[in-house]
Order: C-alpha cells, then structure tokens, then sequence
C-alpha cells in the first residue's frame, strides 16, 4: 500500500479559543509526515521571496485594488506595486498556498463529464423516484414516481407510488420487470429506499447488479427523462386546467417510448435485439470515425488538492467552495474528460472518482497555518505537558496530541 504522507513537517497551526489567536508547530506530526517536495512553495532561487512579500502586501490589504481576487487582479497589483514584470505562475503558485484564495475560489458546476455507456439493451437501468408530494391531494395519495430508463434503447418505465418504503419501491420494480425483462446492472442514487434489505434481496434474486454513484448529481439519462415527463406533465395540466397525471401517467410513458430520440435516431420502442448495432453506431459511433483524444491531464500522482463542496461527497456544513481538508491524487485515469482517484491524509481512499473542475491545486509552504478547533483533552509525558486537539473542518480520526508549548499567540 502507498504510504501516505500527512503536510506539517516544520509548519505552524492556529488555535483560536476564548477570543485568542494562537498556533501549534507540527500539525499531525502524531499521526504521519509528509514530503513536501512536490507540493510546497519553491525555493527562493525559483521564486523571489521579495515578490512574496510584495504578493502579500498586495492581496491582503483590502484597499489595494490587487487585493481579494483572483490571479489576473494580483498579477497586475503586484507588477504595478514593484515596478517590474512578475511571472504570472508565481503569482498563480502564490495564491495556491492562500485559503483565502482556495476555499473561496468559485466552483464550476458546468462542465463535460464521462459519457455513460451501456452496449447493448438490458445492460442497464437508470432509477430515481421524483417527488411529487405537493401534488397529492390531486392523485389520490400518490406522492412519487419511481422514474426508471434503459439507458442504450432509452425506452422509459413509471410507477407512482403513495409511499417510498422498501416494499413500496421493490413492488413497483418487479411490476416493471414483468414488462420489461430484467436489466444487468441498476444504478440509483444512494437513498434508503434503494439501499436496504428487501432492495438487496430483489437484487439478488434477478441476479442485478447494483451500484450508485458518489456524485450529488443525479445519473444524467434518467435526469434528462425526469425533465421530458414533467415537461409534458405539466403542459398537459395547463392545456386541461387540471393538476392530476394518475390517469394519463402511463399514456405520457407511452408517448415518450414512441417518440423519435435524436440520439438513437429512432423511438425507443423500436429498439430490438435485431438492431442493436445499428443503435450502438447511432450512440457512439462507427468504430473508424470514433474521435481519436490525446488526454491532457493536469494533476499528477501526489499533488494536493482541494475538493469542490458541490461535489456533494462532503458535509454540507462548508461555507467555502472548497474543502478545508487537503487530499491527494492517488490515481490518475486518462477518460474522456479525465478523472482522477484520490486518498486522504491517512491514506484511505475517497469514494468515486473526480473531475478537474473539481479539484483544485493547492501548495503547503514551511509556514503554512492550520486552525486548531478545539483543545480536548490534556496530558504530561516524562514531564512535558501535551494537549489532544481537533482542527478546524478536518475528520475526527485526525484528532492529534501536541506539544501545550507549541500553541502561541499570533
């Protein structure tokens, strides 16, 4: 196994308590040591520590029109400031080690993700369950719509459900599986009403596969169908001044597997086992004309990085755009767009994997600080007093002894 490296060799850490400021030296350094070769600020040789001062002066002074922004603002502060031209990757490496800059960076939510990409019909299903609560009294009590697509053929199945109890959810699947045949694999999001034992069970018993991803976006075929239903849905209600579907439900399914879908290039309900391959190059494309990519990847293997808080893998409690907590890139895969695997500080690995918008580089100089949350306990060893402590948006497990004397005034 990869050994993991945790930064904080030689660095300072701040702890603020009873309206004091104070910092400890050796962040983590009771749990493991990181080699800062790679992901530290460069020597002064490389880059000018006058220059950083001057970058400093510049970004934390909140009158100063270079301040508070981004690389192209300071960039253009500090090269006024000090009279003389200034690389823009200094700036760029400057601002990598600043969580005033890397927490509060924007985050993209936008950008081309991996293609979904199922061979054949019945490889697999797409399933989510739609809220429609606020429509109840107008349908009898139904208060969902469990929403499921053949993500190759997308021919589309739904059922309304009062409830979305595990029994509630496995009787709508089997009753779609009796019109459809069973799919090999089923992905869902990562709710209760599709993790639990009786969903297992069903799993089980048709011999599915079931998987989820760890994104907070929903799986984007059956998000499109989601989209295309209630848009139908809900001219349907305006064109009879109405707010109920149970009666029309399965007749807007039907219209939607007997529409034309521009990326199979024919309905869904004319999708067969016969033209298959016919729909596979409308998906994808003739193997020969398939678009040959160089992948461009911008991280390496052992660069630290931040974590978009959209990502949704984190506790929502962040109020910056990224994470506090520093993780790094553990594995690199050369998709279309790329992505990345990454592991944290103790070397566990992350759940899924990561696009580039989200992720977001960051260095770690010798004096870089670290919030101390909170002193939880206290001890003496051979004489000397240490204090147990949690940082400020890291885990428990990274909860740590320090040195008492290490914690002073800044």
């Amino acid at each position: 196994m990869l050994q993991m490296y945790l930064l904080m060799l030689l660095t300072k850490c701040i702890y603020s308590c009873y309206s004091q400021n104070v910092y400890a030296k050796d962040f983590l350094t009771a749990n493991k040591k990181i080699n800062t070769s790679q992901t530290s600020i460069p020597s002064h040789s490389v880059f000018n520590m006058s220059e950083t001062r001057f970058m400093e002066k510049v970004y934390y002074d909140p009158a100063h029109p270079g301040s508070l922004g981004g690389v192209e603002r300071l960039h253009k502060g500090v090269q006024e400031e000090m009279g003389k031209t200034v690389p823009r990757e200094n700036v760029k490496t400057f601002l990598q080690g600043q969580d005033a800059y890397t927490l509060h960076k924007p985050a993209r939510i936008h950008f081309p993700r991996n293609r979904v990409f199922a061979p054949r019909p019945l490889n697999q299903f797409q399933a989510d369950l739609c809220d429609m609560q606020a429509l109840s009294e107008h349908n009898d009590g139904y208060n969902y719509l469990l929403t499921v697509i053949d993500i190759f053929s997308k021919k589309a199945y739904v059922r309304a459900l009062k409830r979305k109890s595990a029994a509630e959810v496995v009787k709508a699947f089997e009753s779609i599986f009796e019109s459809s045949q069973t799919p090999e694999k089923i992905q869902t999001d990562a709710g209760k009403e599709f993790f639990n034992k009786s969903f297992e069970a069903l799993m089980r018993k048709h011999n599915i596969v079931h998987f989820s991803t760890a994104s907070h976006l929903k799986a984007s075929v059956i998000e499109r169908f989601n989209r295309t239903l209630k848009g139908r849905m809900w001219r349907y209600f305006t064109a009879n001044n109405t707010l109920r579907y149970t009666d029309v439900l399965q007749d807007l399914v039907k219209s939607y597997n007997h529409s034309y879908h521009s990326s199979i290039k024919m309905k869904p309900a004319e999708v067969t086992s016969e033209n298959t391959f016919k729909v596979f190059q409308n998906l994808y494309g003739k193997s020969e004309n398939r678009r040959k990519v160089e992948t461009k990847m911008n991280f390496k293997k052992g660069d630290l990085v931040r974590i978009s808080k959209l990502r949704g893998v984190f506790d929502k409690k962040y109020e910056q755009s990224f994470t506090n907590e520093v993780f790094t890139v553990s594995e690199r895969i050369p998709r279309d767009p790329p992505v990345y695997k990454l592991k944290d500080y103790d070397g566990e690995p992350i759940q899924g994997s990561f696009y580039e918008p989200e992720l977001q580089k960051v260095t770690m100089g010798e004096d870089r600080l670290f919030h101390v949350e909170k002193i939880l306990k206290h001890r003496v060893v051979r004489g000397e007093k240490q204090v147990f402590v949690s940082w400020k948006n890291w885990p428990e497990k990274f909860n740590s002894w320090i040195k008492a004397a290490d914690l002073k005034n800044v």
